[in-house]
């Protein structure tokens, strides 16, 4: 979804979204695992729910993932692999619109392991918050999550870990709707 102008109104209408984010084992969804999920449920009206489990990718975990997220191989060892989580993972989600940073990156790495289980890929619309904010914040020279996080002031609990970050970027998302009032399309009114 990428007519931002109609954001708010797609808030104040009803619809319940699900920010998402994901720590992996690298970059290359083909290669490499999830080894963390977040989400945080919400609509207008605040947060509804949180998702949150650690995942065994059944892979090493590299030393640079784990200096990043400070998720190690023994954190993950007798946690629940995606095909044990998947499950509820999808119930959660429903069909709600996911909101991810970057979130091509974080649904097609749900996409590969729902593939290696044999299942379809989401059909989740989805709002991708790095693409959004470059249109709220056109001056900006960067935009990462946490960078925007530091110019925004939202406060960051656990950089780089998927709940706490699928947190900052409903905030974030908030954040830009509310920012770019002057450049949302207003409702028609019947």
């Amino acid at each position: 979804m990428n007519d931002y102008r109609r954001m708010n109104r797609l808030l104040h209408g009803g619809a319940v979204f699900c920010a998402l984010d994901t720590e992996t084992t690298g970059l290359k969804p083909s290669e490499d695992r999830i080894i963390e999920i977040g989400a945080v449920k919400f609509d207008k009206s605040g947060e509804l729910a949180r998702f949150s489990t650690l995942v065994n990718p059944r892979i090493l975990i590299p030393h640079f993932c784990q200096e990043l997220t400070g998720i190690t191989n023994k954190m993950v060892f007798n946690q629940k692999e995606f095909r044990e989580v998947a499950g509820d993972l999808l119930a959660f989600l429903g069909d709600s619109i996911i909101i991810a940073h970057n979130a091509q990156f974080d649904i097609r790495f749900v996409n590969a392991e729902l593939e290696r289980m044999n299942q379809g890929p989401l059909l989740n619309k989805a709002v991708d918050t790095l693409r959004f904010s470059r249109w709220a914040f056109p001056e900006n020279e960067h935009w990462t999550l946490q960078f925007l996080a530091r110019q925004l002031k939202i406060e960051v609990k656990a950089a780089h870990r998927a709940e706490d970050d699928a947190r900052v970027c409903m905030e974030l998302f908030l954040r830009c709707i509310k920012d770019t009032m002057d450049k949302q399309k207003p409702s028609v009114q019947n």
